[in-house]
């Protein structure tokens, strides 16, 4: 018969004792951690702490800070793209903010800039938002809407002829020149185009530019389309279309015009049409 000892009992027992205060032990502080992430995750996210409150906007020449504010909100408004809502600001698809509003508005660029907790900071780049249109008897101010916002004022009127009227003028003008060779009249308020069109021509003005390609107007002839006519000094006459290959037209045209090519030569017009090749005539 074997007999017990009875301090080894006790101390066996004490092992177990501990052991089990140590995993109740654990699985508090399990409890505690698990509460304690849980709640951060829902400060997070939840919290109005982090909800965008303020929206603040650069300076701007044309658009109107209402404007742009009402098409912020109502980006935030659409339909819930997370479970707790459009506004936080660690959630912030600032790719996909930025293509809502620059399809809103005909800008450049935006930058936004995040200021946490709960601040957007945003800088718009804006483009010229108005082209001149030139016909055989008068000149108008188209806006990018493509709607005449005003008949040109004399000086407009003047300033633009003596710069068509010069083969080979100096300086580059800040405005768009659209050449439309009709004896047609336009009233304020009057949709001369629609709107898509005027700003691809401001679109591709900005494009020839940026190409270090200098010109002095865009000729559309009688009616708005998709081909354009870019006119060169002395009056040379480029053949493009405003399309999805126009980047490849005009590094096709810079090329060209790199060479320093007899221009002389060329009494009809250069045709860049097809990307990579240059006819003229």
């Amino acid at each position: 018969m074997k007999w017990s000892d009875g301090q080894s009992n006790e101390g066996m027992f004490r092992d177990e004792r501990e052991g089990r205060l140590h995993k109740t032990k654990g699985a508090i502080y399990g409890l505690f951690l698990g509460f304690i992430c849980v709640s951060a995750i829902w400060f997070f996210l939840y919290s109005d702490l982090f909800k965008i409150k303020k929206v603040e906007i650069g300076q701007l020449a044309v658009l109107r800070q209402e404007a742009v504010a009402g098409e912020i909100e109502a980006y935030f408004n659409q339909p819930k793209k997370w479970p707790w809502g459009n506004r936080n600001i660690f959630f912030l698809d600032e790719k996909d903010f930025k293509k809502y509003l620059m399809n809103k508005f005909f800008v450049g660029s935006i930058t936004v800039d995040k200021s946490y907790p709960n601040i957007l900071r945003l800088k718009i780049q804006e483009r010229q938002r108005s082209v001149v249109l030139v016909t055989r008897n008068n000149m108008y101010i188209v806006d990018d809407y493509g709607v005449v916002s005003d008949l040109a004022d004399d000086k407009t009127i003047n300033d633009t002829r003596n710069y068509l009227n010069n083969p080979s003028p100096v300086e580059t003008p800040k405005e768009v020149y659209i050449i439309n060779s009709v004896t047609s009249t336009y009233d304020k308020g009057q949709v001369f185009t629609d709107s898509s069109r005027v700003r691809r021509w401001l679109d591709t003005s900005n494009k020839l530019r940026e190409a270090g390609i200098w010109f002095k107007a865009l000729d559309i002839g009688l009616n708005p389309s998709d081909s354009i006519t870019v006119v060169l000094k002395g009056d040379k006459n480029v053949l493009m279309e405003s399309d999805d290959l126009l980047d490849s037209q005009i590094e096709t045209l810079r090329q060209f015009l790199a060479t320093k090519p007899n221009m002389d030569q060329i009494y009809q017009y250069i045709d860049v049409r097809v990307p990579g090749k240059v006819y003229y005539k």
